[in-house]
């Protein structure tokens, strides 16, 4: 499935982001509700293009227009500022997390800028992030389920040879 809806999904995801920290505070509770959000958003696509065997292109463009279209108006209507969500406090973002020995490195020249600012001071989703990549690259290389997902791609015909039902391999790849 070509993730042509992949803006939509970010878009959705940010605007549910916002809108859940503004209202409860909890930064943690908003990026559970804005990935819940873009499964939402993957799986309509899925079922567009898998079920029913959609064009994924327009099925993809049409979750972005829909997606700009749809975040705008829910903002206007719930905050009245012009479609903006409204700033949120300090609280209720994810303050950046200072390593050890930052005072102690930051005298010497060249290290102490390179650890303050590249290393240390990013908030937990950077780290997050830097984690999830190589677990990504471990389960889609070094796995059966990687394989067999990378073969739905290439050629389905031998994963359904194998027993493995095509579609919802497919369906567990829109969500990945």
């Amino acid at each position: 499935v070509i993730d042509i809806s992949l803006e939509g999904k970010l878009l959705v995801g940010a605007f549910v982001a916002a809108t859940i920290a503004y209202f409860t505070g909890s930064p943690w509770i908003a990026v559970l509700c804005a990935i819940g959000a873009s499964v939402l958003v993957a799986l309509i696509h899925g079922f567009a293009c898998i079920t029913h065997r959609g064009n994924q292109v327009v099925s993809g463009l049409a979750i972005n227009i829909l997606a700009a279209g749809v975040t705008v108006i829910v903002a206007i209507a719930l905050f009245r500022q012009g479609g903006q969500t409204p700033i949120l406090d300090r609280g209720d973002r994810f303050s950046p997390m200072e390593f050890w020995f930052v005072e102690t490195l930051d005298p010497i020249p060249m290290l102490g800028a390179v650890y303050r600012e590249f290393i240390s001071g990013h908030n937990p989703i950077t780290y997050l992030a830097l984690l999830v990549v190589p677990a990504s690259a471990f389960l889609l290389y070094r796995t059966r389920f990687g394989l067999r997902l990378r073969a739905v791609g290439e050629v389905p015909a031998a994963v359904d040879t194998a027993g493995v039902s095509v579609t919802w391999l497919r369906y567990r790849a829109v969500l990945l």
